[in-house]
């Protein structure tokens, strides 16, 4: 089962625990629930996040993939312009296609990709604020999101 992220920003470690108890509450499982907060914030007793989670390592796969794909859409633009310079019909209409494969696999990762990342929470963790990473299928975000406004309205719920 493919699960999605919610982003919580808390205010204070008091609250992130609450926040934490009405989530096991709403059968969101503890393991699924990862903890940020900068040095010296104490966190004990909230579920910590791992080291690859704290990392942001979509947001380096994005960015390569993003640079790949641009990388590869010049080179066949050159090839291309070389291509007609020396009349090989057969370059052209294989550079035309790669340069046509990649526009279109650059809107679809554009529209499709989730988008947010560590980094847009970085300023509010510098002010001591808690960061909640919550991992629950598609069909709960709705309700998990609801249910944590209702109770805690104090929390900024962030991407998904």
């Amino acid at each position: 089962m493919i699960l999605r992220r919610i982003y919580m920003l808390i205010p204070t470690t008091e609250q992130a625990g609450k926040v934490v108890n009405d989530l096991m509450l709403n059968r969101v499982n503890r393991q699924h629930i990862h903890t940020i907060a900068k040095q010296g914030v104490d966190i004990s007793g909230l579920p910590e996040a791992t080291v690859r989670q704290r990392s942001d390592t979509g947001a380096r796969l994005e960015r390569w993939f993003w640079d790949l794909n641009l990388l590869l859409f010049f080179a066949a633009l050159l090839l291309l312009l070389f291509a007609l310079w020396s009349a090989e019909w057969v370059w052209v209409l294989g550079c035309l296609t790669v340069m046509a494969v990649t526009v279109l696999s650059g809107y679809y990762f554009a529209s499709h990709v989730p988008h947010t990342h560590l980094a847009d929470c970085r300023v509010p963790l510098q002010h001591g604020e808690i960061l909640l990473l919550v991992d629950v299928p598609r069909w709960r975000i709705t309700e998990v999101e609801r249910s944590i406004r209702q109770l805690h309205p104090e929390v900024e719920i962030g991407g998904v």
